[in-house]
């Protein structure tokens, strides 16, 4: 008899254990304009994309990771922006270091569905759109879009009318990041999208002469702004050859104080603490400054220069974080 009550115990606490399905609500992880997220890219070696444990309780440990460079991601506003007047729909703009041009989103309250884009390759998705986030979404929960559009790249002017993008949240667990955070209730999500660009050569019929293949997790957490991990591969076949890339970087926070501190060399900033002047002994190889607050999240950003002014933040503690060759992160206190 026991036996038996110890075996429907078990069973219950299983089931019970298996109903806490992690949800992600969308009301904090969709951007607005003046919003900078920064990533670290992190080499892949040693990398194990399953993680271990059931789907329900995964553990990725990526403690071990080494990590590269920095990478920031800018949104502003898309007027102000020289192809605004192509995406009317858009209610921001995403920028990234070192990449031309911006992609072109519109965004609600649990939604990002991609508009166009512009810079090496421009693209412009019809009515339709091609949506990028669906919140709340669920463990276990899918679902799935197409779209169509125009592209224009290497000189010819493509028709889109296959875009395809499959998102299901399909595991859940806990984060350790390459810094030793350690994120419980974390959701993934694997996204895989397929389009393809095809072109009249003369014939009077569309052949295909572009296609491109995407496959990706994000690693969410509901406290968090933008994936806190992202993974994935992107395969491009041409008529002029493949190409293939592939993307590992995570958000450095810190969950004792809110980032990474001290990278590399001192930034040798002053005076500190500030009364809102913040000066550079050497700014020559910063080629971005952005100002954290304690949870991790960028409160300013600036182009470098020699000082900065943050007179309109509260008084606290605050982390400048620096990318470029002078790439680092120091402690400063604001007391006006």
């Amino acid at each position: 008899m026991k036996k038996s009550l110890l075996l429907i115990v078990f069973a219950f606490a299983t089931v019970f254990a298996y109903s806490q399905l992690i949800t992600i609500s969308g009301q904090n992880q969709i951007p607005v304009i003046g919003d900078t997220i920064y990533y670290t890219n992190v080499n892949d070696f040693g990398f194990e994309l399953a993680g271990t444990g059931l789907v329900t309780d995964k553990l990725w440990d990526y403690s071990t990771l080494t990590e590269n460079d920095d990478l920031f991601f800018y949104y502003v506003d898309p007027s102000t922006t020289v192809d605004a007047a192509e995406f009317p729909d858009a209610t921001i703009a995403e920028a990234v270091d070192g990449t031309a041009g911006y992609i072109y989103i519109q965004t609600g309250d649990y939604f990002m569905a991609r508009k166009g884009l512009s810079g090496d390759m421009f693209i412009n998705y019809y009515a339709d759109s091609a949506m990028l986030f669906n919140f709340p979404i669920t463990a276990g929960g899918s679902f799935s879009g197409s779209y169509t559009g125009m592209l224009f790249a290497s000189g010819l002017e493509m028709i889109i009318d296959d875009g395809d993008i499959e998102i299901e949240a399909d595991a859940q667990g806990t984060l350790i990041t390459p810094n030793g955070s350690v994120f419980n209730d974390v959701l993934r999500l694997h996204i895989t999208e397929t389009f393809s660009g095809k072109y009249d050569l003369g014939t009077g019929t569309l052949t295909e002469i572009l296609s491109v293949s995407d496959d990706y997790y994000y690693w969410y957490h509901e406290d968090y702004k933008g994936a806190i991990l992202i993974y994935g591969n992107t395969l491009v076949e041409s008529i002029s050859g493949d190409e293939a890339s592939e993307v590992l970087r995570y958000q450095p926070i810190d969950l004792f104080s809110g980032v990474k501190e001290n990278q590399g060399k001192d930034l040798n900033i002053f005076p500190n603490p500030s009364s809102g002047i913040i000066n550079f002994l050497d700014y020559t190889n910063i080629e971005k400054i952005a100002v954290l607050n304690a949870q991790g999240q960028v409160v300013k950003s600036f182009n470098a220069s020699a000082k900065i002014d943050i007179s309109d933040l509260a008084n606290g503690v605050y982390f400048v974080k620096t990318s470029g060759i002078n790439s680092n992160v120091s402690k400063i206190v604001l007391q006006k």
